[in-house]
């Protein structure tokens, strides 16, 4: 069989962004590609019904649209690089109107500022949101005299950023000081903008009444510290009238749900688990909260892999049934909840859900089954079966070596933890085998049964892979997930023997040539790791944090996260957060360790990175630093390609230099 190279990835079709036509005779998607000669993702619009999926158009670097009607999609699109150049000097968006009967395409309008489609409210409406300050305005309310004048202003101010808030970035975001997410209702008819909320109002989450006449949505007015609580309002459209219909902000709220004219929130208060605790179900009735039902467990997909780009819905209103995607252990389930707050379970799948929307008396979803790459699939609620519609990525690997994962369970007093080992092909328990852990994100993330291209990379090279949820992962439930206060104890704990079960399992891997590395709290876990044992021959440590002390300052979310998860603040329990950091152990390092890390990385900043590389370096232990140029957090999943490349390469001659 073909080796699965390391820019094998370069191939895939990533699947994203799936919506349905109004009346549900259509739906389509987008098929994301990366370009490696110009470093970017160029982006196709699919097209399917009852019968057939076919390639639409393509977008090159845009991938925004919505249905009109069922013959008419609004895109986001720019003909050419001169139009390209003019609209973002100009701080505009220009989108195209395409006819699916004549073919047509034709210019709808300019947005007069950088915005998002969100959702179709009728035929010649739409809802759209932006990012602005409240300057930002004149941009489409002044004359255009002021508005000259403002975007000169703008230009001007590149130099500096003024800041009086927390946090002032984001991740993927760059700069988002003084900034609010903002709704709109644009008339494509009369090319008319409606702005819905105050200009220093921030909206969270929302969403549309059955009959697109209500707007309810989460948030709340600016804050000068970003506060994660909310009350819930809502917008009749027609009227032009708001209400507020829960107005005490002492719950993160997940997800607003409309069934039969009832509104019901996923909430939390984090009270018992923190930040990172589960929703329950709660409807509001008479500006009170009235629980529905206690759930406990994840709303979406937390399930890791690098062959995602687009998101889309993981979620829908069917028969009064609430229909969404939750993780169980290490796969996906579709579930519902009823008016009665019965949560049922629809249908459990092997693998990760990326996308799933209603489609006449059935559903459409994006999906990954099997060890194979993302694929369109049909759902049926009677019987509960899926059928997949695409083979859009069926050559990418299709004759290529790809591991099966091989299940592998620890059994401790209280709890139970669950991996994976891939195997290389052939696999001889006769020969020598080196081997790499590697350890998820989040800490609430979860590895499961699908593809994973750097883990199948290094398996054709030769390498056994093991990974595994300790806790702290996504999945179990609140109590397995919670490690506050308690990094680098009970979760080193659950990795280690792990490992050791791995070695006790397969005894062809060579106890002498096992290496570590992970990315985010995977990037912790490995720099703790190796100031706590030298069992691992090199690791490689990826966006990773190294000391809560300064993370609470520079992260975007440090100033909750980090108290949040350590259970202490910075100055008032020190120890507490010094303890909880790989940098008190630094002085034991003496693995050879690679650091990778991006500039623009606003979760885990590089200065995390900076600090532990200048200590071993001192020290004069074997390191290296790859600092990646204009990438974020996400440079190992959506990152540019070549830099994806780039980090692949260093990797895997990091660890065939220390064989």
């Amino acid at each position: 069989m073909k080796k699965i190279e390391l820019d094998t990835f370069l191939k895939f079709n990533h699947l994203g962004n799936l919506q349905a036509s109004p009346k549900e005779t259509k739906f389509a998607f987008i098929v994301s590609k990366a370009n490696y000669e110009d470093n970017l993702y160029e982006h196709t619009l699919y097209l399917g019904d009852n019968n057939k999926i076919n390639k639409l158009r393509k977008l090159k670097k845009n991938n925004q649209y919505v249905f009109l009607d069922e013959t008419r999609i609004l895109i986001n699109l720019q003909k050419n690089k001169a139009e390209e150049k003019n609209l973002k000097e100009n701080h505009k968006q220009s989108y195209y109107l395409y006819n699916l009967d004549t073919k047509q395409l034709d210019l709808a309008f300019e947005l007069p500022f950088v915005g998002s489609l969100v959702k179709r409210i009728n035929d010649h409406v739409i809802l759209l949101s932006a990012n602005l300050s409240k300057e930002d305005h004149i941009l489409y309310e002044g004359t255009k005299e002021q508005r000259e004048t403002y975007i000169k202003e703008l230009k001007e101010a590149k130099l500096y950023e003024d800041i009086n808030e927390l946090p002032y970035y984001f991740n993927g975001q760059d700069f988002i000081a003084n900034k609010n997410n903002q709704m709109f209702l644009y008339d494509v008819d009369s090319k008319t903008i409606k702005r819905i909320f105050g200009k220093e109002f921030n909206y969270e989450e929302y969403t549309l009444s059955k009959d697109n006449q209500t707007i309810y949505y989460s948030g709340k007015e600016q804050e000068e510290l970003k506060t994660f609580t909310s009350k819930v309002y809502a917008y009749n459209i027609e009227n032009d009238e708001h209400r507020v219909i829960y107005d005490r902000k002492d719950y993160n709220i997940e997800k607003i749900i409309e069934i039969d004219n009832q509104v019901i929130i996923a909430a939390k208060d984090m009270v018992d688990y923190g930040i990172n605790q589960n929703p329950d179900f709660f409807m509001i009735k008479n500006h009170e909260l009235e629980l529905l039902t206690k759930y406990g467990l994840s709303i979406g997909n937390s399930i890791g892999t690098d062959c995602r780009f687009l998101n889309s819905d993981k979620s829908f209103v069917k028969a009064n049934k609430f229909y969404f995607i939750t993780t169980i252990d290490d796969h996906n389930e579709i579930k519902s909840l009823d008016l009665n707050g019965t949560v049922k379970t629809e249908y459990e799948t092997t693998g990760s859900i990326d996308g799933f929307i209603k489609f006449n008396d059935k559903a459409i979803m994006i999906a990954m089954e099997k060890q194979k790459l993302q694929e369109v699939y049909e759902y049926s609620f009677s019987p509960k079966k899926i059928k997949q519609l695409t083979r859009l990525n069926s050559r990418a690997i299709s004759k290529s070596y790809v591991a099966k994962p091989q299940t592998i369970v620890v059994k401790k007093a209280d709890h139970i933890v669950k991996g994976k080992v891939l195997l290389p092909e052939d696999y001889n328990p006769n020969k020598k085998y080196p081997a790499i852990l590697d350890i998820h994100g989040g800490p609430k993330g979860v590895y499961g049964n699908i593809y994973y291209h750097e883990m199948q990379y290094w398996v054709n090279e030769g390498y056994v892979v093991f990974f595994a949820n300790p806790r702290g992962s996504d999945g179990k439930g609140d109590r397995f997930a919670d490690i506050r206060g308690k990094y680098g104890t009970i979760d080193y704990q659950d990795l280690m023997d792990f490992t050791d079960k791995v070695l006790n399992t397969y005894l062809a891997i060579d106890e002498e040539r096992v290496y570590v590395t992970g990315g985010s709290y995977g990037g912790f876990m490995t720099n703790w790791i190796v100031g706590q044992t030298n069992r691992f021959r090199a690791a490689v440590t990826q966006r990773s944090i190294s000391n809560w002390m300064s993370f609470y300052g520079t992260s975007d979310i440090g100033y909750i996260f980090a108290s949040d998860q350590t259970d202490g603040h910075p100055l008032e329990d020190m120890d507490k957060l010094f303890n909880q950091s790989p940098i008190k152990y630094a002085m034991n390092i003496e693995t050879p360790l690679l650091f990778i890390h991006a500039d623009k990385d606003y979760r885990c900043p590089i200065e995390q990175a900076q600090q532990l590389y200048a200590i071993l370096k001192v020290n004069n232990i074997e390191t290296k630093m790859i600092w990646v140029k204009d990438e974020n957090h996400e440079l190992s999943r959506s990152g540019k390609p070549q830099a994806r490349v780039k980090r692949l390469k260093e990797i895997m001659n990091w660890f065939e230099n220390h064989k």
